[in-house]
């Protein structure tokens, strides 16, 4: 073995030496850790043995019995990894992955040890050529099989094993491939092949330090994996300026050796600047944290907390004090403040919305503040010791006296929403946190995200709230509008005939008649007021009374509308002051779109155990769209100036309230009629002595034809 190979099979059995003391201590006691270790320690007492010089019967015997071992313990760790291995693919199958480590296991040791007249070195290496092979082939085979079986995600674990082991296997198909074909190892490729097994080890360690599916749990220190990461990273780009610098000389001819020198120089420049550039330092740190070890957060965790705290808090205990609440035992600190801006005063910047132990925090903080002016323009998250230990670091940040009073301990949080600063939060002294890392920015960058998110939430539903509070005053002065309309148009009427027919008792009469019912519905009015949106005043309504009293009202003007109740004992138990308001309201719809020698007819008839009260007229009419899209909508209406646009709207929200149902029929130049069909529930006949009260018998007082057919043209809904 000369120099060089000594040198490989040194350096690759102290490797996985190292690997196989690492991943003992991490050993959790399964079988599958266990044959990954015992793999990684035969390996390195075979590249031991390998780096011992001799030639002798004997040392190649060791070696052969080692590589042996070796191969067996590799590939009974492969065949446990598929599914076959683990008894998932049936006892048959089983068997049979663990079959090629029987056949390397027991055909070495025989071919080794079995006497015979050939020389003992080539026997061995006949051994080694063959055992090699089989475990290349079938290693990469069960390999195969083990990465196909993953899922997508966890093959990104286990990249490194596939790579790692993967490669090694690769190399000694071709080396053994070589040696059966020219019938002995060449030796070149045997000495090269002890620097791909120390280069395959980091791959190995990796593998065992990032799947859990190895059975084994490597731990190694930040601060070696840094300092190694950047050794290698420099030995790596030496070897290539190295070659690069040898290049230039080879073909710059004369300017050769100037070139070169030139060219080490502006390497070793840029190679200083990289290894003492902080920011450099920092981004290898993190990406070594990042895609090496394990987070420092459970954020699966944080994120519950996180939620519950924001979700479940105490009887009259605010959303702002809940979320500050949940960023403190975040970081674990002192005490905190919660700043949110201030939505009432245009420009006021923000204020104090939550304090825990903090009172000597601010009730406001200005929009032009240069601690404002810094997060928005950076987004940062502010370690106030580091910011006062190192201005630089925090470039545009003034610290204000404020700040400074809190301590060298200190975080401000940006609660930011939708691109934009909702608020900001300032935690004192938070322990868990220690030194800001990266870990730490992303946890309370999204923790603040979340906050943010949520109290804009609850800021929307407030607003949404009261903008229905108002909607619904707005609709309900609407609503009294809309009576207090047809009262003055009834008083407008006796105003403008008191002129003309003031000396005709009759017409004294009637206004009188006219004021008094005015006066009524007025006081009415007030009692609805007064008592608001409550439970309606429900009575027993005379049918008939109420449909005369209704037309009647209406006679003022043309077309008069025709009252059609036959049956005087009908009573319907129902608010009788919205009814009638209702009804009134559909009889001056009527009116408007009917011309003056048109008809109007108020009917009131028992259909299938309903009480159906309808409005026909033959007026306008309307077309099917109109009656689907904007009938029903209040505030939208066909007479400008003149209507409000709830009188459909008022009817059918007061008979689906009773239980009933609305249907409307109207064809455009024909007319419309207006059903109101309350449930029979509802409905009673007087018998005529005071007092007593039946059901309806709606075979006896059914009426056919009352209703056109449901084809006619026209639309109905």
């Amino acid at each position: 073995m000369t120099l060089i190979g000594t040198l490989g099979y040194g350096l690759a059995a102290i490797a996985f030496a190292v690997l196989a003391l690492l991943m003992l201590t991490s050993w959790r006691g399964r079988l599958q850790g266990g044959l990954l270790v015992a793999a990684a320690g035969l390996s390195a007492a075979w590249a031991t043995a390998a780096a011992l010089p001799g030639d002798s019967p004997g040392h190649w015997q060791l070696l052969g019995t080692l590589e042996v071992l070796r191969n067996t313990a590799w590939l009974a760790f492969l065949a446990r990894l598929t599914p076959a291995g683990q008894g998932v693919a049936g006892l048959t199958r089983h068997f049979m992955s663990l079959a090629p480590a029987g056949f390397v296991f027991a055909y070495g040791l025989f071919t080794i040890f079995a006497p015979t007249s050939a020389e003992p070195t080539s026997q061995v290496l006949r051994s080694l050529i063959t055992t090699g092979l089989v475990t290349a082939i079938a290693g990469l085979v069960l390999l195969e099989q083990f990465y196909r079986a993953l899922r997508l995600e966890p093959r990104r674990t286990v990249l490194p094993l596939i790579l790692g082991l993967g490669g090694l296997l690769a190399y000694d198909l071709f080396l053994y491939s070589h040696g059966l074909l020219f019938r002995g190892l060449h030796t070149d490729l045997w000495v090269a092949r002890g620097y791909i097994v120390f280069l395959a080890a980091p791959l190995l360690l990796l593998a065992a330090a990032r799947s859990r599916a190895l059975s084994v749990d490597v731990w190694i220190s930040r601060h070696v994996a840094f300092y190694t990461t950047s050794l290698v990273g420099i030995g790596v780009y030496l070897v290539i300026m190295a070659m690069a610098g040898y290049g230039l000389r080879m073909a710059g001819g004369e300017w050769g050796a100037v070139l070169q020198a030139t060219f080490f120089f502006g390497a070793a420049v840029l190679l200083g600047w990289i290894v003492f550039s902080a920011a450099a330092r920092a981004k290898l740190r993190v990406f070594i944290a990042k895609h090496f070890y394990r987070t420092k957060y459970d954020y699966r965790r944080e994120w519950i907390r996180l939620t519950q705290r924001l979700s479940e808090g105490h009887r009259g205990e605010r959303l702002e004090l809940r979320g500050l609440d949940a960023m403190v035992q975040l970081a674990g600190a002192e005490g905190g403040a919660l700043w949110v801006r201030d939505k009432e005063r245009q420009d006021s910047g923000f204020i104090r919305v939550a304090e825990i132990a903090l009172a000597e925090a601010p009730q406001r903080i200005a929009e032009d503040d240069p601690l404002i002016a810094f997060l928005e323009e950076r987004r940062w998250i502010v370690d106030l010791g580091q910011a006062l230990r190192d201005p630089e670091s925090h470039p545009g940040l003034f610290m204000l006296e404020w700040l400074e009073a809190l301590g060298p301990s200190g975080l401000v949080v940006p609660l930011l929403h939708q691109e934009r600063l909702w608020g900001l939060a300032l935690l004192a002294s938070p322990r868990l946190v220690g030194r800001l890392s990266y870990e730490d920015i992303d946890l309370f960058r999204i923790a603040g995200m979340q906050i943010a998110a949520v109290l804009a939430q609850a800021e929307a539903d407030r607003l949404l709230s009261e903008s229905r509070q108002f909607d619904a005053y707005n609709r309900f002065a609407a609503f009294i509008m809309h009576d207090l309309k047809n009262v003055i148009a009834q008083q407008s009427l006796v105003v403008r005939n008191a002129t003309k027919y003031r000396d005709d008792p009759a017409f004294i009469d009637d206004a009188l008649d006219t004021v008094a019912n005015s006066v009524e519905r007025m006081q009415r009015l007030l009692e609805q007021l007064k008592r608001g949106q409550g439970a309606p005043q429900v009575e027993r309504v005379d049918v008939h009374r109420l449909v005369l009293e209704s037309v009647s009202r209406h006679t003022d003007r043309a077309p008069a509308p025709v009252a059609d109740c036959k049956d005087a004992n009908l009573r319907l138990r129902v608010d009788r002051e919205r009814l009638a308001a209702v009804l009134g309201h559909l009889v001056t719809n009527a009116q408007d779109a009917t011309p003056a020698d048109g008809r109007i007819t108020v009917e009131a008839v028992l259909q299938d155990g309903a009480l159906v009260l309808a409005v026909e007229d033959n007026g306008s009419g309307m077309d099917e769209e109109f009656l689907r899209e904007r009938f029903f909508k209040p505030f939208d209406s066909t007479k400008g100036s003149k209507g409000m646009g709830i009188g459909a709207y008022q009817a059918r929200q007061f008979v689906e309230s009773a239980g009933g149902e609305v249907r409307v029929r109207s064809v455009p130049g024909e007319g419309t009629r207006f059903e109101m069909r309350f449930p029979g529930r509802l409905v009673e006949f007087g018998t005529g002595t005071t007092g007593e009260y039946r059901a309806p018998d709606v075979e006896k007082t059914n009426r056919a034809g009352t209703q056109k057919s449901t084809d006619e043209q026209g639309g109905e809904v």
